[in-house]
């Protein structure tokens, strides 16, 4: 009866403590992680986090309660704490690669790093954005070494997870059907375009437009007259996977506009720098976009870059997009500015121009499209901060 009764103890502890690896017990003191956080180097992934900490804050969850996990942890020394997330930011060969590979073999038993983050957490929450695209195998890779350790252990947390709106696809090879299949497993996944909807699938699925969309619509006057801002056109450019003669494209642009100012908006290490590209590429480079934007410098604008475009448009400046993927037609459709969103490696230059030109002379129809657009997006804002509420709190 004694060895009964000790074996059966023996037995709950170490039952006990099987559970409590497994499925750790959340103390008062746990924070909520965000995931997937970039660099604030780019603003418009400092965008992102700074609205991805408003929507939070709108749910009731103060910036005390919340940690981060960056690929560039340094660049958000504005908000401790924030721990460096395995993988390198700036598709550049460095030990961080190596340490990336090591923390995805040992994720795969839920040891590492973000296994333990994540289980000292009490929720997870990822930031919006493009991230997860699969469609080449550089970029397979970029998804394996930088997101993927993230997503599979959101998947399988016993937390609430809820990953912002984000555009995500296509999806080729083993590691994008590894995202797709993780995707379907979080607790909340919000698309902020059709194709991904169609793409990633899933109960879990909402249709939700992109956290900047959803902050302009809920600017202040937004049906109010804006001003017009006279100067120079400003033209922000970047690098493109799969070019074609988009560069090509983009100096004849800069030729058919008058004079246009040069923005930086990604000031990163490596070729993802947009002063990078501008120098490849004989650009001039006059200084960053949101220097522009805050000084009142220039013009209508002209962005490649999607969060470019929509902190234009916060600005209270109207811009065309030229769209290399499906996150920018979403976007602008959502804002009903689709006659302003073309390819970038097509575009008709001549149209982007007399658009750019009528912009300067009479943007009213461009806010009049926005300012339809907002009652329905300020709907799906609130919405997006009562999933938070609701799974989270």
């Amino acid at each position: 009866m004694v060895t009964k009764t000790l074996s059966s103890g023996i037995y709950n502890s170490l039952h006990s403590i099987f559970l409590n690896w497994r499925h750790p017990k959340i103390s008062d003191q746990s924070k909520y992680l965000i995931l997937h956080a970039f660099s604030r180097r780019n603003s418009g992934d400092g965008l992102l986090v700074d609205l991805t900490l408003e929507a939070m804050a709108d749910a009731g969850i103060s910036a005390a309660q919340i940690e981060i996990l960056a690929l560039d942890p340094d660049s958000f020394d504005d908000h401790p704490p924030v721990h460096r997330a395995p993988g390198e930011p700036f598709a550049q060969l460095t030990p961080k690669l190596a340490r990336a590979v090591a923390e995805l073999l040992t994720n795969q038993l839920s040891f590492g790093k973000v296994a333990k983050l994540v289980a000292d957490a009490k929720g997870l929450v990822a930031v919006g954005g493009g991230y997860l695209v699969a469609d080449s195998l550089v970029r397979q890779a970029g998804v394996l070494l930088n997101h993927l350790v993230q997503l599979r252990t959101a998947a399988r947390a016993p937390i609430p997870s809820i990953y912002l709106p984000q555009s995500v696809g296509p999806l080729h090879g083993p590691v994008g059907q590894s995202v797709k299949r993780n995707l379907n497993k979080v607790s909340l996944f919000c698309a902020r375009d059709d194709l991904t909807m169609t793409e990633i699938g899933g109960d879990n699925i909402i249709r939700c437009a992109d956290l900047a969309v959803l902050k302009l619509a809920r600017t202040a006057d937004i049906a109010a007259d804006r001003p017009l801002h006279a100067g120079a056109p400003i033209v922000v450019g970047r690098d493109l996977p799969n070019p074609g003669d988009y560069v090509e494209r983009l100096k004849s642009l800069g030729q058919a506009l008058s004079k246009p100012l040069w923005a930086v908006q990604a000031d990163v290490a490596g070729d993802r720098s947009d002063r990078a590209f501008y120098q490849r590429n004989c650009l001039s480079d006059d200084g960053t976009l949101a220097a522009m934007l805050a000084d009142g410098t220039g013009g209508a604008v002209v962005s490649v870059r999607l969060h470019g475009a929509i902190a234009s448009l916060i600005a209270g400046r109207p811009a065309v997009h030229l769209a290399y993927e499906r996150k920018g037609w979403g976007a602008y459709e959502d804002l009903g500015l689709g006659e302003y969103v073309h390819d970038a490696r097509e575009f008709d230059v001549a149209l982007v121009a007399d658009q750019v030109e009528q912009l300067d002379q009479d943007p009213t129809a461009f806010w009049d499209c926005v300012a339809n657009a907002a009652p329905k997006l300020q709907a799906q804002y609130d919405g997006l901060v009562d999933e938070l509420r609701r799974h989270l709190l």
